[in-house]
């Protein structure tokens, strides 16, 4: 007996075992799935707190929602979806899966939070870059990461319900298991029905909250279902096709029936090829109350998903971006003044006609015009009228040109105009004469007649250059020759042109001589011819080529002349040479510092301020600078030079005629320039010896020069007959070889340092 009951209780035993394991697996699949079911609940709801905030993000950059309420709601939402994902990962998302999220999400949040800061800034255009550049590339990357760990989560719930229903069968305690499998099931549903209710009032609220459009359509465009910004948007516009009142409903709505005719052919190719697996972009215009707008469209297939059964349309309004954009494009080839193309947009102008040059064998011209004596414009009547000329300039010029021309501006009162498809360069003079005729009738400027005058320098693509720099600055001389010699219009001539391929690549390296310390100075002293006291020097640049050595000046200068470098090398010249004369001046030598200006210098109405702004920088005393200027010079423009002249005059630099007796300067205009000094020209010094003439000369403007108060001063002395003789005929200063070449600072030290008997 006692043995049959062992027996009997082991096999009670061992029946228990035997079921009790199956209703163990059962139980743990059973509670895995529900912890599945759970997690992906919560996952869920995290992406949907990351969809509320890419709403958020799209609502503040559109300015429809302030920022500092979009700064707490992105707190909220940011808050809400790492709790979400935390209980994720406690119901049995991977810790992988929630750091890769965790980490991706924070990426997002501080791309958000730059954007929101420049929007704070109001940096509208640099926050739309960003946008496009780092905020929609990290959502991009973030959402597919929630989707794939919810369907594997999904996945991973549906095999725990499959494996523990498959347990149910193997055990034998069927009422049990039956009641723990219907439990199971019914907690499974449960959780199921809450998750998906709590998703949609999630989806719901992001929707309703939300101005992008959504809609779910079939494939021929016919809705089932619209957002309350589709409805709000048809109301407004009162679109129905059958002309009455926009109806609540969505059943008579067909989305390719309301777009701009242009685009139904292309939406309905994009409802046609729309797939589950990536969604198609387009963008679609539809007409309402308050004009044309633009929305860019994505379409997805999420005709499988029984809570969705259709193709889903989600239209963002991207009109006032694209009205940004196309604004910030067109201010970026456009002269904001005047609005023509400016030197960027005409550029691109040329190149297109030197293509079509080489394509079909044309010729493009090339104009470049400068208005003259614009400046007493602005500075008789004011900036304002000077404003309102320009502005009339573009308007005049393109009354007489064709729809293919191009009329652009350069910068200040310098145009150019693009001829492309023309015959020869008298074609292009022709139509410069036109123009010039077409400035010259008055500018009415509030009541008042403004007269002005052009010059023109015109090219040629093949004869003049084949490539847009070259014919700008071919122009840019033609321009130069035309106002210097009163030719109205001037034709690119290559004999008034020393630029040969050496010096053209010679050029190159000007401009970055300049950044790079290259270009420095010499000092040739000045010589009181008395008492043998230097008395002053001149400032002669050099350029310390780091392959060619020493470069004199008459190498390079003329491309400073006629590229624009000009106005940056006496900038540079005249800071280092004040720099120069406050070391002196510090040493207890002070000693006055002759620079040269060019012509074109005395077309800068800026000189005297910038004269005066390096004098204060450096803290040198005016007198010390004496600024010298050719006769030629002041020919150019002389109402315009003599205006200038003044001006420096007033801040106390004195002024030097250079080469005097070379030029055609009359005694009236002599008499009216503020001078200080006259500088012979050292051709009529250096032959006065042998030439008789040229001695006479001397004599004469010596006696001139003195009689009109002026210091008179000899270059080009190389021999002590020359000094002996300039001496006699009662030349103040004297300047040349037979002194000294011209210095470095340090050397000019060393010579200076001799007793002055010896310097005669």
């Amino acid at each position: 007996m006692a043995i049959t009951h062992r027996a009997k209780l082991g096999v009670a035993l061992l029946a228990l075992a035997v079921f009790a394991l199956p209703v163990a697996i059962t139980l743990t699949l059973k509670d895995q799935g529900e912890k599945g079911v759970e997690a992906e609940w919560h996952l869920q709801s995290a992406l949907t707190e990351l969809r509320i905030q890419d709403a958020l993000e799209w609502r503040a950059i559109s300015g429809r929602v302030p920022l500092h309420d979009v700064r707490q709601k992105l707190a909220d939402s940011r808050q809400r979806a790492r709790a979400e994902l935390t209980q994720a990962g406690v119901r049995g998302l991977s810790s992988d899966a929630v750091g890769r999220i965790a980490n991706l999400s924070s990426l997002y949040s501080q791309a958000v939070d730059e954007e929101v800061r420049l929007l704070s800034l109001h940096a509208q255009r640099q926050a739309l870059a960003f946008d496009n550049d780092q905020v929609d590339p990290a959502f991009e990357q973030l959402l597919p990461v929630f989707q794939d760990q919810a369907q594997q989560l999904a996945k991973r719930a549906q095999r725990a319900q499959l494996f523990s229903d498959f347990g149910v069968l193997l055990t034998v305690v069927v009422s049990l298991i039956f009641v723990s499998v219907l439990q199971n099931r019914r907690n499974r549903a449960e959780l199921r029905h809450e998750a998906r209710q709590q998703s949609d009032a999630h989806y719901r609220t992001l929707i309703e909250a939300s101005s992008d459009l959504v809609l779910v359509v079939d494939r021929a465009g016919r809705v089932d279902f619209i957002s309350p910004s589709v409805e709000r948007l048809f109301a407004s516009n009162h679109i129905d096709p059958s002309g009455g009142p926009a109806p609540a409903d969505a059943g008579w709505l067909n989305l390719i029936a309301i777009v701009d005719p242009q685009d139904r052919a292309p939406l309905s190719t994009a409802l046609l090829s729309a797939a589950p697996a990536g969604a198609t972009d387009i963008e679609l215009h539809i007409t309402g109350e308050h004009g044309v707008r633009t929305f860019g469209v994505s379409i997805q297939d999420l005709s499988d998903e029984p809570s969705v059964g259709g193709l889903v349309v989600t239209a963002r309004d991207v009109t006032d971006r694209q009205a940004l954009q196309d604004e910030m494009a067109y201010r970026a080839l456009h002269d904001p003044l005047t609005g023509l193309p400016n030197r960027t947009l005409l550029n691109d102008r040329i190149e297109q006609a030197l293509c079509a040059d080489l394509r079909e064998g044309t010729r493009t011209g090339l104009l470049l015009l400068d208005l003259d004596r614009f400046k007493q414009i602005n500075d008789t009547f004011g900036h304002h009228h000077g404003d309102e000329v320009l502005i009339q300039v573009g308007p005049r010029l393109a009354g007489v040109l064709r729809d293919v021309d191009t009329v652009a501006r350069l910068a200040g009162d310098e145009f150019v105009v693009l001829l492309p498809n023309i015959e020869s360069i008298g074609d292009a003079t022709t139509v410069a004469a036109k123009l010039r005729a077409a400035l010259e009738r008055p500018f009415h400027v509030e009541g008042i007649d403004l007269d002005v005058e052009v010059s023109i320098g015109a090219v040629l693509s093949g004869d003049h250059g084949r490539d847009a720099p070259t014919l700008m600055m071919r122009a840019d001389i033609a321009m130069y020759t035309a106002k210097t010699q009163n030719l109205g219009v001037g034709v690119y001539d290559p004999a008034v042109d020393s630029h040969s391929p050496a010096k053209f690549a010679l050029f190159g390296d000007l401009r970055r001589a300049l950044e790079r310390g290259e270009l420095i100075l010499h000092y040739q002293p000045q010589v009181n011819i008395s008492t043998g006291e230097v008395v002053g020097v001149e400032a002669l640049v050099r350029w310390q080529h780091p392959e060619r050595g020493l470069v004199f000046p008459d190498e390079f200068i003329p491309f400073t002349e006629y590229t624009g470098l000009i106005g940056s090398l006496t900038r540079h010249v005249l800071d280092t040479a004040l720099a120069q004369a406050r070391v002196w001046s510090d040493l207890g030598r002070a000693l006055p510092i002759s620079v040269n200006l060019s012509a074109r210098n005395l077309l800068d109405e800026g000189l005297p301020d910038l004269v005066a702004e390096l004098l204060a920088t450096h803290g040198v005393h005016a007198g010390l600078l004496v600024l010298e200027v050719t006769e030629s010079a002041i020919m150019t423009e002389p109402a315009r030079a003599q205006r200038l002249l003044q001006q420096l005059s007033a801040l106390g630099i004195r002024i030097s005629i250079d080469d005097f007796g070379a030029g055609f300067t009359s005694l009236g205009q002599l008499k009216n320039l503020p001078i200080n000094e006259l500088k012979i020209d050292r051709s009529f010094v250096m032959t006065m010896i042998e030439d008789p003439g040229n001695a006479l000369i001397v004599r004469s403007i010596i006696e001139l020069g003195h009689n009109l108060g002026f210091t008179l001063v000899a270059e080009g002395v190389e021999t002590e007959q020359i000094l002996t003789a300039l001496a006699g005929l009662g030349c103040d200063v004297a300047q040349g070889h037979h002194l000294s070449r011209s210095l470095s600072a340090t050397a000019f030290d060393v010579w200076c340092a001799r007793p002055a008997s010896a310097l005669l």
